[in-house]
């Protein structure tokens, strides 16, 4: 079966993820048939978070950019006669976008406040919620102004309170397309993701980047250019800098379990 894609916060990217409507999505279920339930709670290059579809907006190279996401939902999985699967739902998304202007460590919401009291990071956050049409949330949504240690406690109970009210009012609930595994095949897929992936898994076994420009089997500018920012940002300007081990470790732990299709660079 096809893996199930995310469709997001954007009608765009809903869109561009159904195709041109020749794929007719299901009718929604009732509330009372979303009997699943999931909570996730992981970090994510600000790429890949892109290329999802979440609005991190436009970000540039010279600098570490990760994700934190921390999400509820509540959902079920409607498969059709054609084979393909619609998971309809109700979800919260509380991502927060980090800047490192100096990369070291794990990432957790703590350190990231941290390192922003201490003017090493930079970091937004967005709340967002799909499937609830009650009028409660515009009094219960955060109230801060720079994310540093005295403020991230209260939003995190924030967002724990929105939780708690939006899972326990199904009166207010209405279910949504959450995720597919209709993808349009007009669309590509993203070159920034596809050289971010190549480029930490060279990383990972200790290739210089003209090493990895070497064996980049595509003429895509979008995927070279993002390999080259990849290297740039973790491993420096020096295209003949082989990776430390630090920094490939950092690789391996960033990638976490995602590879390329082909393992160009297992012999390395």
């Amino acid at each position: 079966m096809s893996e199930l894609l995310p469709v997001n916060y954007s009608a765009a990217h809903a869109a561009a993820t159904l195709g041109d409507g020749a794929q007719q999505p299901p009718a929604p279920p009732t509330v009372d048939q979303l009997a699943d339930w999931s909570q996730e709670n992981y970090v994510l290059d600000v790429s890949v978070a892109a290329s999802l579809g979440f609005p991190v907006g436009s970000l540039t190279a010279s600098h570490q950019h990760q994700s934190l996401l921390f999400g509820v939902s509540r959902w079920v999985d409607l498969d059709t006669a054609d084979g393909h699967v619609y998971r309809f739902g109700v979800a919260l998304r509380a991502l927060v976008t980090v800047t490192q202007l100096q990369a070291d460590g794990a990432l957790t919401l703590p350190v990231v406040a941290a390192k922003v009291e201490l003017d090493r990071a930079r970091a937004s956050a967005q709340l967002l919620v799909r499937g609830y049409k009650g009028d409660a949330l515009g009094g219960m949504l955060p109230q801060w102004q720079s994310f540093g240690v005295d403020s991230y406690a209260a939003y995190m109970q924030a967002v724990s309170n929105i939780q708690a009210k939006v899972m326990s009012d199904s009166a207010n609930l209405v279910p949504q397309l959450l995720a597919t595994t209709v993808v349009s095949p007009t669309v590509p897929p993203s070159a920034s993701a596809v050289g971010m992936v190549y480029a930490l898994e060279a990383i990972a076994h200790g290739a210089t980047l003209t090493h990895a420009l070497d064996r980049l089997r595509t003429d895509d500018d979008g995927v070279g250019a993002a390999v080259r920012a990849t290297y740039q940002a973790r491993v420096g300007s020096n295209e003949r800098a082989r990776p430390d081990q630090e920094t490939q470790q950092a690789a391996r732990d960033e990638l976490r379990g995602t590879h390329l299709s082909q393992g160009l660079f297992d012999r390395l």
